[in-house]
């Protein structure tokens, strides 16, 4: 499908679409499991408008931290970053929704240890049944602080350290300490394990780079010697063309390292996982070649939510597009809001943003794909545990998708 070199304002500007209500009330029956055949249905990227409640949150509880990180957009970008606390008034709308959710993020541009209502709004998530998971820089997790997560029920624990080594680390994470950082998790992983439980699952996260590439190997057996259950390497996301030498994403150098790093987490038996980021967000990438019968979509733009401290709805962090706000207007209102279906539309027409293009949520799907969604949909419907008046319902959004798959070209 060809592509027009129409710029991210221009696609997502001009008259808005009309909203169009979210999942309906039957939708509430059994909710997350309805919801999750809906969003399978999503998955086909066939139409604009969602028929599921996002499956995935990020919300932004905390934008303030007390560590430098030289690299970190608080200050590439300075006084742009508007720092701050999320409080209960852009928190509490999104609750009800939660039920549906696959897996909810409590972390943001920042520390989320130091909101002081963190806990709290845990419990909140928690009571509706999603997974949870927040992320920290190591230092927040004293004593207190470690019986504190560990009684809560948190899921997963992801702490940022981006050095094996104390100087390494120690420049790249400005303000942390290697050897306190690694005291902290350890001292957490060893209490978990001493009182039998299984949660919260730490992982540990390094941002790739040229001042850290060659100690990947490194930091696979730092990970296994403190005990956490993964390491995800990443690259290194530069928001400013003068910090481009930085990246090594892409490099033979950083292809050799890898290969490496994963050679020994499968020899320790560590979970190492690499996940692809947009490593400059201010680059144009190409349009992808057209291909016959291949369509592109993201998964964030059809699953996923972003609630920024001040209840701001994005769908994307590398978007600047609002959704709407939390706090101005029943949630279920703006899942479809105008912005939104804009967003959804430059996939389904073929008018691919800038923005997108290159990303690692930029994905394709043939008419292969489509076919295996809808078949997996069809069987979770028939073998689902639904009431008969919910498995019609969702019988019914199976043909609209079949009917939809049928006009797309080249799609059945």
């Amino acid at each position: 499908m060809a592509s027009t070199e129409t710029t991210d304002t221009a696609i997502l500007s001009g008259p808005a679409p009309a909203e169009e209500a979210a999942a309906p009330e039957w939708a509430r029956d059994h909710p997350r499991a309805v919801n999750d055949v809906l969003a399978l249905l999503d998955s086909t990227w066939l139409s604009p408008r969602t028929r599921a409640r996002p499956t995935h949150y990020d919300v932004a509880v905390s934008v303030i931290c007390n560590i430098k990180c030289p690299f970190c957009p608080r200050q590439t970008f300075g006084d742009e970053v508007v720092s701050g606390l999320m409080g209960r008034e852009h928190f509490e709308p999104i609750v009800p929704h939660l039920e549906a959710s696959q897996r909810t993020g409590l972390y943001g541009l920042g520390e989320p240890f130091l909101n002081k209502r963190f806990f709290e709004f845990l419990a909140a998530a928690k009571e509706q049944g999603t997974y949870c998971m927040t992320s920290s820089h190591g230092m927040s997790l004293t004593d207190a602080m470690i019986e504190r997560v560990i009684e809560s029920g948190l899921d997963e624990l992801c702490v940022s350290m981006d050095g094996a080594t104390p100087r390494t680390f120690n420049f790249l994470r400005s303000g942390a300490d290697f050897h306190t950082v690694v005291a902290n998790v350890t001292k957490l992983l060893r209490r978990r394990d001493a009182e039998g439980r299984q949660t919260p699952r730490v992982h540990i996260a390094c941002a790739v780079s040229k001042y850290n590439v060659w100690q990947m190997k490194a930091m696979v057996r730092l990970t296994h010697a403190m005990g956490a259950d993964r390491l995800a390497f990443s690259n290194l996301v530069l928001d400013h063309k003068e910090h481009a030498h930085a990246s090594v994403a892409g490099s033979r150098i950083f292809r050799f390292n890898l290969q490496r790093a994963m050679k020994e987490a499968e020899r320790l038996g560590l979970d190492c996982v690499y996940f692809y980021q947009k490593p400059f967000p201010w680059k144009k990438d190409p349009a992808p070649p057209p291909e016959e019968g291949v369509r592109y979509g993201c998964p964030s733009a059809w699953r996923q939510l972003i609630v920024e401290r001040d209840g701001n709805l994005k769908p994307c962090c590398y978007l600047d597009t609002s959704l709407g706000n939390s706090a101005e207007r029943p949630m279920e209102e703006q899942f479809n809001s105008g912005a939104a279906l804009a967003l959804r539309r430059s996939f389904t027409e073929g008018r691919y943003l800038e923005t997108c293009k290159g990303c690692g949520q930029f994905s394709r799907i043939d008419a292969a794909g489509t076919r295996a969604i809808l078949d997996e949909a069809a069987a979770r419907i028939r073998d689902g545990n639904f009431s008969d008046g919910v498995r019609g319902q969702l019988r019914a959004e199976l043909e609209e998708f079949e009917r939809l798959a049928a006009s797309t070209p080249s799609q059945v």
